[in-house]
């Protein structure tokens, strides 16, 4: 959730004079470029530990309730991304162009495990991998523009922006099929990531091991080629540089191994990170709120530095930011920072209100 954080700081926070595209090594430098690297980790984390809770989930609920419950709750995600998420990020509920994202992405995932969960855990475990290991080879596959199946697929597999006329459009960024396999997968691996079991290690080292054969070998398991210059700094990261829209399998790899291997390294977190898990219980409404907050503490950044509000524009740009306002790229470390500490307090007592069931939808947020 902290690293998430300071990914979307970066946004909030200024960068009007950096590279649109930190990934791109032809304009951006090695530490904007690992600063956004290592976010990469959270989305397809997110997929799988929402996998591993559905799993959870199945251990005190019959097939019935449990496919209803995730049902439920994946619509109400792509209902979230629509409105409170989409709301936060461009702060214009009129603004044309709405973004199908990980949130989105995610609430796909949710329905396809509440359907998926009636075949049962090795099922899903088995059809998660062969969805990431395979869907590479669809790489090529495209479909006429103005036809429906151009449509479908840019949801499904290729990233696209859809015309839906009267001036709106949506930006497929998550295209889910990917997502879908990551939440399959940790469905599958569920009982072992409750157990920390140390099989995870072994089992992230392999695809970590998977990665490097394929990057540094075949080639296969990414949209985008290995591009090698000779100097080692730039061919270091470009071997790092993998798709993450849509999730290539090499992508996963790198990510989803590490992670695994985390998991079955330590049984227990650090005493000194336990209490992030105050964040962790509460995941969607920080997601939420913490969208308004980066929003709220840039517009204080603005005018502490001398801008106006009169100089924001939330009718034609996206989301509120005065023209020339910026801080350098470092400065979104301690903007985020700052963002979890004004909303650790928030969520310790959503989190209370939450565990004594308050409120009956906030089993949905």
């Amino acid at each position: 959730m902290v690293l998430m954080t300071t990914d979307h700081a970066r946004d909030y926070a200024g960068l009007s004079g950096f590279p649109t595209d930190p990934m791109d090594l032809t304009v951006a430098g090695p530490g904007l470029f690992l600063m956004r690297w290592v976010t990469h980790f959270c989305a397809p984390v997110f997929a799988l530990l929402m996998g591993a809770s559905a799993w959870l989930s199945s251990r005190r609920r019959s097939p019935e309730e449990l496919t209803r419950h995730l049902v439920v709750r994946g619509l109400v995600l792509l209902l979230l991304e629509f409105s409170l998420v989409d709301w936060g990020s461009s702060w214009n509920p009129f603004w044309p162009r709405k973004f199908f994202q990980v949130i989105a992405a995610l609430g796909v995932g949710m329905i396809a495990l509440g359907l998926a969960s009636r075949l049962g855990q090795r099922a899903c475990l088995v059809t998660g991998c062969a969805i990431v290991a395979l869907h590479n080879l669809t790489d090529a596959v495209r479909f006429p523009a103005d036809t429906v199946l151009h449509y479908i697929w840019s949801f499904v597999h290729q990233r696209n922006v859809l015309p839906f006329g009267g001036g709106f459009e949506v930006r497929t960024s998550y295209p889910f099929l990917p997502v879908v396999g990551v939440a399959l997968m940790g469905y599958g691996m569920g009982s072992w990531i409750a157990a920390g079991d140390r099989r995870l290690k072994y089992l992230g080292a392999g695809l970590v091991a998977l990665f490097l054969v394929l990057r540094l070998g075949t080639g296969y398991g990414d949209l985008h080629p290995l591009q090698v210059t000779g100097q080692w700094g730039h061919d270091v990261l470009a071997v790092l540089n993998v798709t993450k829209y849509p999730f290539s399998l090499l992508f996963v790899c790198i990510t989803v191994g590490p992670a695994l291997a985390y998991l079955g390294w330590l049984r227990n977190s650090p005493a000194c990170l336990r209490w992030l898990a105050t964040l962790g219980r509460v995941p969607m409404f920080y997601y939420v709120v913490h969208l308004w907050a980066l929003h709220v503490l840039a517009i204080l950044g603005a005018l502490a530095t001398g801008y106006s509000l009169t100089t924001a524009d939330i009718v034609s740009r996206y989301g509120w930011k005065p023209v020339g306002f910026g801080f350098p790229a470092w400065v979104s470390i301690p903007f985020a920072l700052g963002t979890v500490a004004v909303l650790f307090p928030v969520c310790r007592w959503y989190d209370a209100q939450r565990r004594d069931k308050r409120w009956a939808w906030s089993e949905f947020l």
